[in-house]
């Protein structure tokens, strides 16, 4: 017991008195430091000495520190040397586990977004999405790490994610079998049009600049590359230092890239361009973002709109603009501790406000500044994550098409169409007969489901009828729900867009990976399709960057 104790106490105070020293240096914190751990340690000796029954300490020191960080930031928090397992995983390039970009917004885990190809893709899990449960356990107040241990398992296991969706009623529970992850950056490069060069960018995992430049290589040298389509959405970043090699590739040397500013010294760095650009600055250049883009992809964006280098188009960003650094405590604990913010060139912090858990603990120094400006002198506005120039929001799905995706009849459609096309498929596509066609694979599966509406109704009756005292009504609520198929049935026929755009992402998908998804849907993009639009008008890109009046 005694060791234990020894043990507990000092995990603690190398914690306190070695991770805070090496954030907090002024005036006199180390007397501060000093005042508090006394306190601490008086309070540790008692409970573990005196307490009824046994305590193990070390798991209390654990429980304490993990109380301890909560009270922060979400992205401050104790690591045992498994839940330090991501942080190896960026590094090596692949993971076992269901294909999420997870974080935690108001202590609930939210998807930032859905890997390409996942098992939580394929099941039709979306950015924004609440996930409320893993298995039987609730993520309300449990840390991004721990949160992300529950998810992931080994290969081949199943894990159930409840979610909850904006705009929805009620609970969804889906089913997921865990793969091997493959972490490969550029999921798709190629001309989409005549000397429109387009990059979908998943992550910013060791390698993603190198990819990058060597699908700019590839263009320069099958064709004339005028203007080039950067897709960040859905990206939640990953390394900074491959998020600054990126930004490299389209800016000049001694370009100002990003500001990191904190407490200490080390973390005060002003990081600049030190390369050529790898493509001309006369080739147009958009980027793509939306709510699922995060950190290094917030700092790409960030730098092509600040030094108006390129357009911004898209949905507002993530907001997720703070620095982490883990320090090592002994063999089997580290702790990974926010020690800065990320600043674009215009001066204006990623990070949207509010961020602090308990404002008590902390004296949050937030920025004042609203309006910012481009180099050019163009008016940016502040407050947390990029604006787009070109805001184009994205349709939001009705229930009948969120139901299609979540009981996988997307991906099973895909997968017969394939079985009876065989390899050459694609070229068969017809797009009135997929549509009839698929109407006709909903039947012959008993594609079901219930209206919010309806399931109010069924709640209610369920509800009334263990009420002995309530006599049942004749006839029931049967007239009721007639009315609720005859609804349904014609559900089909008012979504044939979104139907279609689904269904030739699938069977894109099953026949060329990412690749296929591209091509398949990108004229059903309206994101895509204003960049061709602005890309294409003279007037459009250059007034907007402050290049022509």
């Amino acid at each position: 017991m005694v060791s234990k104790i020894k043990r507990g106490r000092f995990l603690i105070l190398f914690l306190l008195i070695t991770g805070v020293a090496l954030v907090l240096y002024a005036g006199d914190i180390y007397s501060e430091i000093s005042q508090a751990m006394r306190l601490y340690d008086k309070a540790y000796r008692q409970l573990v000495v005196n307490y009824l029954d046994p305590i193990h300490a070390e798991k209390l020191t654990e429980v304490t520190i993990r109380k301890m960080l909560e009270e922060l930031d979400p992205y401050t928090v104790f690591l045992t040397d498994d839940e330090n397992e991501p942080i190896r995983t960026m590094a090596r390039g692949n993971y076992g586990g269901v294909g999420l970009q997870i974080s935690k917004r108001s202590d609930t885990l939210t998807v930032i977004s859905p890997i390409d190809m996942g098992p939580a893709k394929r099941a039709g899990i979306f950015a924004n999405d609440k996930i409320v449960k893993v298995d039987s356990i609730s993520t309300i107040g449990l840390s991004l790490d721990s949160c992300a241990k529950l998810i992931r398992g080994k290969v081949g296991t199943k894990v159930d994610l409840t979610v909850i969706r904006f705009g929805v009623s009620g609970e969804s529970v889906y089913e997921l079998k865990r793969e091997k992850i493959q972490v490969k950056d550029v999921s798709y490069a190629g001309f989409l049009k005549e000397g429109v060069g387009y990059i979908k960018l998943t992550g910013f995992s060791r390698g993603a600049s190198s990819e990058i430049r060597q699908s700019l290589n590839t263009f320069t040298k099958e064709g004339d590359l005028s203007a080039l389509i950067l897709d960040l959405r859905g990206n939640s970043g990953g390394l900074l230092a491959e998020a600054l090699a990126v930004s490299e590739l389209f800016t000049q040397p001694g370009d100002t890239l990003l500001l990191t500013r904190g407490k200490t010294e080390a973390s005060n760095k002003v990081f600049t361009s030190k390369i050529s650009p790898a493509i001309p600055s006369e080739v147009k250049l958009a980027v793509l973002v939306d709510r699922g883009s995060a950190s290094a992809s917030e700092i790409v964006a960030g730098v092509v709109q600040d030094l108006d280098r390129g357009v911004v188009l898209g949905y507002p960003s993530f907001g997720k603009g703070l620095v982490q650094t883990v320090y090592r405590l002994d063999k089997e604990h580290s702790v990974k501790i926010t020690t800065a913010k990320y600043y674009i060139p215009s001066g204006r912090l990623i990070q949207k406000p509010e961020f602090i858990r308990n404002l008590d603990l902390v004296d949050e120094s937030a920025p004042t500044d609203t309006v910012f400006y481009s180099r050019n002198g163009r008016k940016l506005a502040g407050g947390g994550g990029i604006k787009p120039d070109f805001e184009v929001e994205s349709q939001r799905l009705p229930k009948y098409v969120r139901e299609l995706w979540r009981q996988n009849m997307f991906y099973q459609y895909a997968q017969q169409y394939r079985k009876e096309k065989g390899e050459d498929g694609l070229a068969q596509l017809n797009q009135s007969e997929l549509l009839e066609d698929f109407r006709d694979f909903l039947a012959r599966n008993d594609f079901e489901y219930q209206t919010d509406e309806e399931e109010e109704l069924r709640a209610w009756e369920k509800k009334i009828r263990k009420d002995k005292d309530i006599e049942p009504i004749e006839g029931g609520l049967d007239s009721y729900y007639r009315l609720f198929t005859d609804i349904k049935a014609k559900e089909y026929d008012k979504h044939p867009d979104l139907i279609l755009q689904a269904i030739l992402g699938e069977i894109g998908t099953i026949y060329d990976g990412p690749a296929g998804r591209v091509l398949a849907t990108y004229q059903h993009d309206k994101v895509i399709m204003k960049a061709f639009q602005v890309l294409r008008s003279e007037t459009d890109y250059t007034v907007t960057l402050g290049y022509a009046d």
